[in-house]
């Protein structure tokens, strides 16, 4: 990763998009979930696991605390010398391939695989951008994973369960 001071090549494309998505939820959504964390907590109780208590608990706050949290707008810019999203910038040495996932209107993500596998993949939203553009860009430069058919599980399990 490289500071955004530095000159970055020329821009190749860029777009805007939210840092996270903002799910629609219904009163029975929120029900569901209190009956959930609430038999959770009880659970932890009666068994005298108040460790387990205090993650619930902590989880409890966290996701209060985020869906309170408007999402900040990012910029994404792949260019020449590698992919600049908000203010972190990665080359592409340190990428290792990419796929697209377009099933519109629920999927259009862009995702990025990482060398290091200490580092979690990034998902990005396509938005308006043509997927076709955007591979034709990055192909010159990643390797794309022709054999990824499918999101990854944990972004099918957040969309699914509206976190």
């Amino acid at each position: 990763m490289v500071d955004k001071i530095q000159n970055h090549g020329k821009t190749l494309i860029k777009w805007h998009f939210p840092e996270f998505e903002q799910p629609e939820r219904s009163m029975s959504w929120y029900i569901v979930l209190f009956i959930i964390f609430a038999a959770l907590l009880i659970y932890s109780i009666v068994t005298l696991n108040f460790l387990f208590a205090i993650i619930v608990v902590m989880v409890i706050v966290i996701l209060f605390l985020h869906q309170r949290k408007d999402p900040i707008e990012l910029e994404i810019k792949i260019t020449e010398a590698g992919i600049e999203i908000g203010n972190k910038f990665y080359v592409y040495k340190e990428l290792d391939k990419f796929f697209i996932i377009y099933e519109p209107p629920e999927i259009s993500n862009l995702y990025i695989e990482f060398k290091s596998n200490l580092k979690p993949d990034l998902s990005i939203p396509l938005k308006e951008q043509n997927p076709i553009k955007v591979r034709d860009i990055l192909i010159d430069f990643l390797a794309e994973d022709i054999d990824k058919e499918d999101e990854p599980m944990s972004d099918f399990l957040t969309r699914w369960l509206k976190f």
